[in-house]
């Protein structure tokens, strides 16, 4: 099979697990809406949970599991099982040491900790002793989902992705099930807290039975002399940072954030769930797919296989996150509307989500542009490149984000991160090009004006149609307002897909091809 219908397969079947997933998240958070809205429980709630959710995404997802797989999928490829194993066996047992005094450390200096990423909570000492106490609860999440990800960086790298995909459903399962059972309670946001916990150790279980199954279950092995140890090692530092940049600059919006009225933090994180939904079922996915392809491609055919790998993700990615980002622009406050808008959830908290969410939008081609070029510099073992670029990302960040929070509050917030992921995009891409010579840009700049011309139509009729419905029914129900959106979303899909045919774009003749191979040949 070839490294493009590797990455579609593969991207494919991430992309539905993460719908089901992305799905039942909506579904967390519209409970989690519906029963705290976007009040002070909320909002420690929300500061509590992204600590550790950080450091999961900086340490597992990003740092983690990009040093590992490269490192893994070459002494696997060169020496086989037993040498592969043992290069798992040593990295886990290194990882459990690391994370269980980071756990410890978190617990035991958690009130630091809010210092650090809500100073301005300290003006109001009731939530900030909420915060502390949310955050003890929650900060061992990091363990259980950091061993996650490396199960899931080993299972990917064997060409396993449905198990691990299933993870986050788990989690979210776990989650839902917590609110429920808290309902209004006087300890439901502690009862919430302790679903986090839950869900993320239940997360590996479908992970250990696969890979006990496949001969790669962990086991202890101290042999810190390993080559491959010193490797992902060397990999690992500047990847924490590199591949996470906006993780940070989430981060530093919540720390902003936390200056300005109650609420802003709650705002910022019902958007970024959003913006994240199309991130995670287009972006991560096609990123989770081509790190293992393009890892392979360095170890056998060197830059020029790695090349057609990446032109083909990139080109894959115009054609998902331009409409997707049309999409979000236009609807933001329908989707607001009819996800979150009940219960403790006011008119006010669905305007100020859905402006959060505009400006969150602008960026989602750029976020995912970036996951996947820095990839291609892991593949190659180049971790230096993405971390020098990402902290000048962060610096324009934070420098935007003070300048816009003045005149547009948790808006401008949404709006920095938004601007410094074009840097960082930008940036990437020049100095890929630089490093391995043409990628395909031209093909690339066809790519993405194709993508962005079915965008515009798409758009223009989503508009012209959604609206004019709505006129025809100015008293409308939630659930007549969730057709009409939902009547507006499949409209989309088609008018974008009919366009995208007429225009002969490349990525949907491939996707249509691989849809046809599976109809003839499901195995």
């Amino acid at each position: 099979m070839s490294s493009r219908s590797d990455i579609a397969r593969s991207a494919g079947v991430v992309s539905i697990m993460t719908l089901a997933s992305r799905i039942l998240g909506l579904i967390r958070d519209i409970s989690f809406a519906y029963f705290f809205g976007a009040v002070t429980s909320a909002d420690a709630f929300f500061v509590a949970f992204r600590i550790p959710n950080l450091l999961r995404r900086l340490v597992a997802e990003g740092a983690m599991s990009s040093a590992f797989i490269p490192v893994f999928t070459a002494y696997h490829m060169k020496y086989g099982d037993e040498e592969a194993k043992k290069v798992s066996d040593i990295t886990f047992t290194y990882l459990l040491i690391t994370l269980l005094i980071l756990s410890v450390l978190g617990v035991i200096f958690s009130k630091e900790l809010i210092y650090l990423f809500a100073p301005g909570f300290e003006l109001h000492p009731e939530k900030f002793r909420l915060t502390v106490t949310l955050n003890r609860i929650m900060f061992p999440f990091i363990l259980f989902v950091s061993i996650v990800a490396l199960c899931m960086g080993l299972l990917n790298s064997l060409k396993h992705f449905f198990i691990p995909a299933l993870s986050p459903i788990i989690l979210n399962l776990s989650i839902i099930t917590f609110i429920l059972i808290a309902n209004h309670g006087r300890h439901a946001i502690l009862i919430v807290a302790s679903g986090v916990l839950v869900g993320a150790a239940l997360e590996l279980v479908p992970q250990i039975i696969l890979m006990r199954k496949k001969g790669f279950l962990f086991s202890l092995n101290f042999d810190y002399r390993h080559p491959a140890l010193r490797e992902s090692l060397f990999l690992f530092l500047p990847m924490m940072f590199g591949a996470a940049v906006y993780q940070l600059n989430v981060f530093v919006s919540n720390v902003l954030a936390s200056f300005l009225k109650t609420g802003s933090i709650s705002y910022l994180y019902y958007a970024s769930r959003l913006f994240e939904f199309p991130q995670g079922i287009f972006a991560v996915s096609i990123a989770i797919a081509a790190l293992p392809a393009m890892s392979r491609d360095t170890a056998t055919a060197g830059v020029s296989k790695l090349k057609d790998s990446l032109l083909f993700s990139l080109n894959l990615l115009n054609f998902v996150t331009v409409p997707a980002t049309v999409g979000l622009i236009i609807l933001a406050r329908p989707i607001i509307d009819v996800l979150f808008h009940r219960g403790s959830f006011s008119l006010s908290d669905t305007m100020a989500v859905s402006s959060a969410l505009v400006f969150y939008a602008v960026g989602l081609w750029s976020v995912a542009f970036s996951r996947v070029i820095t990839q291609a510099f892991y593949a190659l073992k180049d971790a230096k490149t993405p971390v020098i670029i990402a902290f000048f990302t962060v610096i324009i960040n934070l420098l935007l984000s003070v300048w816009l929070m003045n005149t547009m509050e948790y808006r401008g917030l949404a709006l920095a991160t938004s601007i410094s992921a074009y840097f960082n995009a930008f940036y990437l891409l020049y100095a890929l090009r630089k490093k391995i010579g043409k990628i395909g840009l031209k093909a690339i700049s066809v790519s993405f004006a194709k993508a962005f011309t079915a965008s515009g139509i798409m758009g223009v009729i989503i508009t012209l149609v959604f609206k004019n419905i709505m006129l025809l029914h100015k008293h409308y129900s939630g659930l007549n307002l969730a057709f009409l959106l939902l009547l507006a979303i499949l409209l989309g899909i088609a008018s974008y897909g009919a366009v995208s045919y007429l225009l002969r774009t490349q990525e949907l003749k491939d996707g249509l091809a691989i849809i046809k191979r599976k109809l003839v040949n499901p195995h």
